[in-house]
């Protein structure tokens, strides 16, 4: 047995990401070799990675441990596996676990022109309640001949049939699309952003998105990411019509293929993924989604109302208002005591409803440079959030927000 599992948490370090991706995309599977490496300085002594149970994993590779398995654990929700690495006590040496495993890739990232594995996919580990962590990586993705594979940045290598990337992301966010052919439209001026489409070449409507998400990008540069600009940033359009996410290393992926920008809601689906890029610290278990959510929402929000659509955004902020009536309070809100309508309700929309009041309050100029900070920082813990709103606008603004994520 894995006596440690509840012991307290000792002093970590930040592990390395090793990931080698095998890609099929004429039979929609994936063959991964995932290494997960502690430096010397973390002294875990117990390592739990989680992975889906839809893929089949060979037998653990942990040198130095004690004891390796995997078993099957419910996490929120969901049916997953738990690979359980169990070292000595106060290790201190440097130590790496590798899982290998395959599966298909679902049915949602892939058409008959491209396949894919990104932040919804589920196919990599992650460490209970860190999916999000943020963490150095090596990608090497293979390929049969006559395939492209693109991710968040350019590769750092590539020869035929293999590609290589590097960077850092959330744990679970690491990127490989792969097609025959990609057709990129790239901004002319200001960051370097590309549309990068699959299937068919662009048309009138993707330029139209593009000069829209040059516009988003820019007044971010000149607000929330003043401390901390966007200089590239890719949109993926795989048309597989499932969903729209934004990833943290400069990238956002849309896959609807009816996605049009001239259109308010679609408008605001983009620049709220696009905010991403800097709200994305926050934890998804807890109150603390709020800084994600909430925060991409009212971002989107005061780009629409910059834009000159001012009917628009109060519309919106009428809507988002007629839904927070009886809920919980923001603060210490369990997601897992109830539905995820509710959760929309009060992470999504009660938060948002704070934010327009606290901007209300204090006013754009300060409300900007706050958001701005916050970005900067990196601010993952609301308490944290409460101490900067003490710092910019002072002691008794920071004693109403708390009220107002008590009400």
């Amino acid at each position: 047995m894995l006596a440690a599992l509840g012991a307290a948490a000792p002093a970590r370090a930040t592990p390395i990401l090793q990931v080698h991706l095998q890609i099929e995309p004429a039979t929609h599977t994936f063959t991964c070799r995932y290494r997960f490496t502690l430096p010397a300085s973390d002294t875990t002594s117990v390592v739990r990675l989680n992975l889906s149970s839809r893929f089949k994993l060979q037998p653990v590779l942990a040198p130095r441990a004690e004891q390796a398995r995997a078993v099957p654990v419910v996490y929120a929700g969901d049916s997953l596996q738990q690979i359980q690495v169990r070292y000595a006590p106060n290790p201190r040496q440097s130590r790496y676990i590798e899982l290998v495993y395959a599966g298909s890739i679902s049915e949602t990232n892939y058409t008959n022109h491209v396949a894919f594995l990104s932040g919804h996919s589920n196919w990599l580990p992650f460490r209970p309640l860190q999916e999000y962590e943020v963490l150095p990586y090596q990608l090497v993705v293979r390929v049969p001949p006559g395939y492209q594979v693109r991710s968040t940045s350019p590769p750092s290598q590539q020869k035929a049939g293999r590609w290589t990337f590097r960077g850092t992301t959330s744990a679970i966010e690491l990127t490989a699309f792969v097609a025959k052919q990609f057709y990129p439209v790239v901004a002319a001026t200001g960051p370097a952003i590309t549309l990068l489409k699959t299937g068919s070449p662009p048309a009138r409507p993707d330029s139209v998105m593009l000069r829209q998400a040059e516009a988003v990008a820019a007044f971010y540069n000149r607000t929330i990411g003043r401390l901390d600009s966007i200089a590239r940033f890719t949109v993926f359009l795989p048309g597989t019509n499932s969903e729209a996410y934004g990833l943290l290393d400069n990238a956002t992926v849309i896959t609807y293929d009816d996605f049009d920008v001239a259109k308010t809601e679609d408008l605001l689906v983009m620049a709220h993924e696009i905010s991403h890029k800097w709200w994305a610290y926050g934890s998804f278990h807890d109150e603390t989604d709020w800084l994600n959510e909430a925060f991409a929402t009212y971002s989107s929000l005061l780009y629409l109302q910059a834009s000159g659509d001012e009917a628009s955004y109060q519309k919106e902020l009428s809507r988002l208002a007629q839904t927070t009536p009886g809920t919980p309070p923001l603060w210490g809100f369990d997601r897992y005591a109830h539905e995820y309508p509710m959760h929309r309700r009060v992470i999504y929309n009660k938060g948002t409803g704070i934010l327009h009041a606290l901007r209300t309050r204090i006013g754009t100029e300060q409300f900007v440079a706050l958001l701005a900070q916050s970005a900067a920082q990196k601010t993952s813990t609301t308490t944290d959030f409460l101490q900067l709103v003490k710092q910019i606008a002072g002691p008794e603004t920071s004693a109403w927000l708390l009220a107002e994520l008590k009400r």
